[in-house]
């Protein structure tokens, strides 16, 4: 039986205590006088990242074992406990051996539990490309998309919603639990809003690889910010998106509605110097990583930094952090009665963090995976 102790940070309050771990779960959560001599120690639900392609040398493309698995335990040293194995806009081939691979591997890797796919494009907008490869962009395809999904592997798909037969893709994710969410679109607002009601609930990386706000046409963004029933995905690297846009989003939006994201690719947890995405080079210096284009190719960031560089920028608290990094990811995916907050009976899927979010242990199912040198 394991035992977790410090700062707990539950849903609506935050305690010190221990938890008692049992088989995997949150057996109970028991109050302690605090010891004011001892460093400070936070436990908060392990984070959960919907949007992340790679790491340490490794992306979901490659569709081996090897590399989801590199990815698994990479981002356990972030306090990551669960993510979806994100693909790019690639040849049929490509993206079906990626997801074939997710879904063969599932349950073998042996870091963080890995959940599903998130299929990004490739049913996008060539205008809003981002890094994505135009080469490989295609009309909507339902053939494609249920020869990809086996076993409704896909939990996400990323879409420019002013597609041709984009009714018709809406209508497949419903029926199959699949999550809808706008990206590297050139939506007009109308076009966004009308496909908000017809069931898209989620913005990608938000403000990124979407058409802008203009005083005459406010566009995706208008849309994203108008609409409080949706989610956005949050890039908080500071590079992606400024802090000032940032508290604009959450202003706009509520904490309930953001979802911090890493979408970070193969470069992450690697030096600076040349990496690869989706076949092309792409420049990582300076914590950012460019195509030779110059445009933005993913991230290299560490999902503790993010909480780190959100608490700098604005006033939240650990349970607001909590929420954004992991709970709501939680809700959106439809698995918040087992994940997503510290509550008895939740899986024990655990990160403990220092005072500055340096990540000190990460659990698992119960099991410790990750444990700081400097502890």
């Amino acid at each position: 039986m394991e035992k977790f102790s410090g700062y707990i940070v539950l849903e609506d309050s935050i305690v010190y205590g221990k938890l008692i771990i049992k088989n995997g779960k949150i057996k109970d959560i028991v109050s302690l006088k605090e010891d004011v001599a001892a460093p400070k120690t936070y436990i908060m639900a392990g984070f959960i990242d919907q949007h992340i392609h790679g790491a340490s040398g490794c992306d979901a493309m490659d569709a081996t074992f090897n590399s989801i698995n590199t990815i698994s335990k990479a981002i356990l040293k972030e306090g990551v406990t669960s993510f979806l194995a994100t693909t790019m806009t690639a040849s049929s081939n490509s993206i079906e051996a990626a997801i074939n691979n997710v879904v063969t591997n599932k349950d073998k890797v042996t870091g963080a539990n890995l959940l599903g796919v998130h299929l990004e494009g490739p049913f996008i907008s060539p205008k809003y490309k981002g890094a994505q490869p135009e080469e490989h962009i295609i009309p909507f395809d339902l053939d494609k998309i249920t020869k990809w999904n086996q076993d409704n592997i896909i939990k996400i798909v990323t879409v420019a919603p002013e597609i041709d037969d984009f009714h018709q893709l809406i209508d497949y994710a419903k029926s199959h639990n699949m999550i809808v969410s706008f990206g590297h679109t050139a939506a007009t607002y109308r076009q966004t809003i009308e496909a908000i009601k017809q069931g898209g609930n989620g913005f990608t990386h938000a403000f990124n690889a979407m058409a802008s706000f203009t005083h005459r046409e406010v566009g995706v963004v208008g849309a994203m910010l108008e609409s409080k029933d949706t989610y956005a995905e949050l890039i908080a690297d500071g590079i992606h998106v400024s802090p000032p846009a940032v508290k604009l989003l959450i202003n706009n939006k509520g904490l309930k509605n953001i979802i911090l994201i890493s979408d970070a690719m193969r470069g992450k947890w690697l030096p600076d110097g040349i990496s690869e995405l989706g076949g092309q080079k792409v420049i990582i210096k300076d914590g950012t990583a460019r195509l030779e284009s110059g445009n933005l190719a993913g991230s290299v960031l560490k999902f503790n930094d993010a909480l780190r560089n959100i608490s700098n920028w604005l006033d939240l608290s650990l349970i607001d952090l909590s929420r954004i990094s992991s709970l709501n990811a939680a809700i959106n995916l439809g698995i918040s009665d087992a994940k997503g907050s510290i509550a008895i009976g939740k899986d024990a899927d655990l990160v403990m963090l220092d005072k500055d979010f340096n990540v000190l242990k990460t659990m698992v199912g119960g099991k410790v995976l990750y444990e700081s040198k400097s502890i």
